[in-house]
Parts: C-alpha cells; structure tokens; sequence
C-alpha cells in the first residue's frame, strides 16, 4: 500500500482560502460524500456543487450541497468526485484536468469488489479508496479510507438500549451474498498480471458471509442465537422524515433496522471474500467494508468480522481486537466462540468502546480532518481544532472517556472562591476514590474563557497538591468540556455514567444539555459508584 504522500504533498499544499466543489449525480445515493461533506459544514468550511443535492428536511429546501451558478470547480480549492459519476456519467467533468489547475483533484472510490488500474483513474491527484488492506499493492494515487458515519446514522443510534436489557441475539440479515460482482471497462489485477473486462459478471471464490453462515454461525448459535430478521425494501416509513432518508438513501433508510440493532447484542458484519496475496499465497481479506460494520458499531451492538491484523484489513486508524470488536480467526473459530463462554461481561465491554472508537474517530467531523490532513491543507478552523487536541487539561476532539465517566456543572458566574472549594471537594472524592484510574471527570465550562477555565482547575490541582499531597495526575483523568456540536454532545452524554451535582450549578448548561436525565451524585456518596 502506498502511504507515503509528502511528495505529493510538497506540490500541493495550498491553503483553503478558496471553496472546495463536489460533483454530484442526480437522484444517486453518494454516503462517502455526505459524511465529508458534513463534516466540512461543521468546521465551518464552504463548499459548493453542481447541483442542488442531499435533502436535510422534509419541510425546508435546506440542502447539504449546494449549487451557485457563480461558482465553479475552477473557483475552488478541492474538487472530489466519487464513483458513482464514473459509473453514471461514465466521463469526466469538462476540462477538470488541465495543465494550469490550481486545484487538488480527489477521487472517492467505495466501489464494492477488488481495486480497479484503470488508467485514467491516475489522473486524480488522490484516490481515497475504501477496502484496503495492507498486504496488497494499489495504484501510486491510492490513500486508506472507509465508508464511516453520517449524522443520519448517528441521529438513529443516539439513544441506545443499556446493554443488559437488550435481547441476547446475533443479528445476521444479509441481502446480498457477495458471490458475484459486475465490472464494466474495468482493468483487474490478478496473479498472471492485469484482466481488462469488457463487461461482465465475476464469481467471486470464498465469500465471507459464506464462510460464516456454513463454519461459524452453527458454532456460536447456542451462545448468541441468529436473528435472520430483514426489512421490506419497498415499504416505505410514514413518518416524513424518514420517507425522505427513505428515499434519498435509495430505499436503504429503516427506522425498524436502528431499533433492531439498538436492542440486540450483537451483529454479524462479515463482508466481502478471502483471497490469497499474489506474493506470498497468503489469506487475506482485500475487500471487506459495509454499512452493517458501522451501523452495528454506532447502535453498541457488539460487531463481528474478521481478525483484521490476521487478514490485512486496513483502515486510517486501526480498531482493536476483542476490545472495539470480535474478529474470528478463520482457522480456529472455535477459540471465539470458547473466549465468549469463558468471559461473559466482554461482550458488553466491546459495545460500550466500540461505539466509542467509531464515533470519534469516523464521525463527520473527525473524517473531515483526517482528509484535509491526508491533503497537507490546513484552515484556521482546522488548526483552532488541533490546539485544542494538544492541550490537556482543554476538550480535544477525542476526550479521553474510561468506564467511568463522570460530569460537573459549576457555576462560573459565582464567587471565585466558593467556585473552587466546591471543585477542589469533587476532586479530593475522586483522587481518593478507590477506582480512581478508572475514571474521567469533566468539567464543563460555558461562561468563562479556556484560559480562565484552565487556571481555576490548575490553582485547585495545585492546592490538592501543595496542603494535602494529593496528585490529581494520577488519576481521575479531568478535563474541561466547552463548545460541542450537537451531535458530539448527544454522542458524549451517551457515554456518561451520572453526574455530580453541585450546591452552585448551571442551571441552564444542564436544561439545554438535558443532563437532568442522568444519574445524579453528590460529593459525599461518590464513593458509592462501583467499577
């Protein structure tokens, strides 16, 4: 897998002082485009298309993408296409390559099935490809990306089922079995070399959802029984909203789907075939991602795949086995169902960090960055949002949640002094707490600056140090919560085990934030919570 980018990045790496553009087809469902570009409208990037495309609701003529006709792709910054225009235009976009552009040309290929070299594919400066695998050779152009999370799928999966109380079940719905695949005007790299297909239909040997049904599922039924459960593709919801989604994500959108998974324990994710590596003969697993795999991560249903270290799988930033997922090892399929059995509470431990993994690091907002990133271009939003990841006592885009997590509320309107001795209280409880390592606090913050935030904390650290000796470095882990999204609010407080109330509160903060809804603790029974 070609990785390494500085080369290109040392000829392209302009600043985003101009717009970025998407091409988008009309009436076509394009999910890796919506979550980037989602992702852009919350860093407060501008970006324009060819049309007026991806409808936000049903009462309004709001659109994710929008077209200017005073804008064009030689207005902007970035110009991205995804696959679909290839295979519904099937021609580039008049004169996007020409030899003075002063634009980064980006591809966004999650086409099903094995790469395509096509030729004319190299054009593209970048070519974010989904299905990676680090065992394999790609195109020089060809960057690691996966499908990930739209908002429209984190709004489904906001509020999920507490573990205990959801059905012991293992969800395996597939529509499709992955044995065929259609190519049209495609070159194909196989061990003899390279097979151009003019049109036609490919068998595909080893299908992992075959695999699982015929070796795996007999083997964990009597522990997770199958729930083969599908919904109607053309039964379309009622509600407005979803008829919209319902229809915009070509019949793929099932408010039913979301609930299934929510109350359900876990899901088989399985995708895409085994095959060997042309060098070494090896099993691999080079075509492998889909919804399902991060639909179950979002909903905390425990997501079954497999052993992606073992088979190659590669994603921009790798999840863990047994600990974000449960990946099988094809040759022994009996030690996962046999680790199960043996450790009963790891399932729950794999919903709860999974979706945790998943939300930070594949929402809109975190993909947005990583893909300017990959890109060498920086904004000042951007930039404003890495600062914050650098410090540690302020909110970064992945705050540092463990299995106990906990929030405060202090009233930053009141007295200095009586603001302290109220923070210096919650933290001399939990300093002391005899689970200590295991817990987070924060500390939300919404009237004050990050600097006078970060100073009161600091002058409380330092007299829990100074009169008590007490070390507030080890352990809880604190930090300051400020501006969020809604949706990285809504995500945060589903991760959150209660809150510590206070004699001074926010009263506002926690009526609009609706954390009246969380458990609640005072100073003095915090010793109560139990890891």
């Amino acid at each position: 897998m070609n990785s390494d980018i500085s080369k290109s990045q040392s000829s392209l790496k302009p600043a985003l002082d101009r717009p970025i553009f998407f091409y988008c087809c009309e009436g076509v469902y394009s999910p890796v485009s919506i979550c980037l570009a989602e992702g852009f409208k919350e860093l407060g990037i501008p970006f324009y298309s060819n049309i007026n495309h991806w409808k936000i609701d049903p009462d309004t003529e709001e659109y994710l993408f929008c077209y200017d006709p005073s804008v064009t792709h030689h207005d902007c910054s970035i110009v991205i296409l995804d696959f679909r225009w290839m295979i519904n235009v099937k021609s580039f976009p008049d004169n996007l390559f020409h030899s003075e552009q002063k634009y980064i040309t980006v591809l966004l290929d999650d086409m099903d099935g094995f790469t395509l070299w096509n030729p004319h594919l190299e054009k593209f400066a970048f070519r974010f490809r989904t299905h990676c695998n680090s065992k394999s050779i790609y195109p020089s152009n060809c960057l690691t990306w996966v499908f990930g999370l739209s908002n429209r799928i984190l709004r489904e999966t906001l509020k999920i089922e507490k573990f205990e109380n959801r059905k012991r079940r293992l969800i395996v719905n597939f529509r499709n079995d992955h044995r065929q695949l259609r190519y049209n005007q495609s070159l194909l790299k196989v061990r003899e070399g390279y097979l151009w297909i003019d049109s036609g239909v490919m068998t595909v040997d080893n299908p992992l959802r075959q695999i699982a049904g015929e070796q795996f599922l007999p083997l964990i039924q009597h522990i997770l029984p199958p729930d083969n459960t599908t919904e109607d593709f053309d039964k379309s919801p009622s509600d407005s909203y979803h008829y919209l989604q319902w229809k915009q994500t070509g019949q793929r959108h099932y408010p039913s789907y979301y609930h299934h998974l929510k109350e359900s324990t876990a899901c088989a994710c399985f995708g895409g075939a085994v095959t060997s590596n042309h060098l070494t003969g090896e099993p691999i697993v080079e075509w492998w991602d889909s919804w399902r795999f991060w639909e179950s991560l979002a909903a905390g249903c425990v997501t079954f795949h497999v052993d992606f270290d073992k088979y190659g799988v590669q994603l921009p930033v790798m999840p863990e086995n047994w600990r974000h997922y449960i990946g099988i090892d094809l040759d022994n399929m009996q030690d996962t169902v046999d680790r199960i059995t043996d450790d009963p509470g790891i399932l729950e431990k794999i919903s709860g960090e999974g979706r945790q993994w998943a939300i930070e690091n594949y929402g809109p907002l975190p993909t947005a960055l990583r893909f300017l990133e990959m890109l060498g271009c920086y904004t000042p939003q951007l930039e404003k949002c890495q600062e914050k990841e650098g410090e540690s006592e302020a909110l970064s885009l992945s705050i540092k949640l463990r299995e106990i997590n906990l929030i405060v509320f202090p009233d930053w309107l009141h007295s200095e002094e009586s603001l302290c001795l109220e923070l210096e209280r919650v933290m001399r409880a939990l300093t002391t707490h005899p689970y200590k390592v295991n817990i987070t606090l924060l500390v939300h913050y919404s009237k004050v600056s990050d600097e006078d935030a970060n100073l009161a904390l600091s002058s409380v650290a330092m007299n829990l140090l100074m009169e008590e000796d007490l070390d507030v470095s080890d352990g809880p882990e604190i930090s300051l919560v400020g501006q969020l999204s809604e949706i990285q609010w809504q995500a945060l407080m589903s991760s959150l085990q209660g809150r510590i109330m206070l004699e001074y509160e926010d009263t506002e903060a926690i009526a609009s934030l609706e954390a009246g809804n969380l458990s609640s603790y005072t100073i003095d029974n915090l010793r109560s919570i139990k890891y």
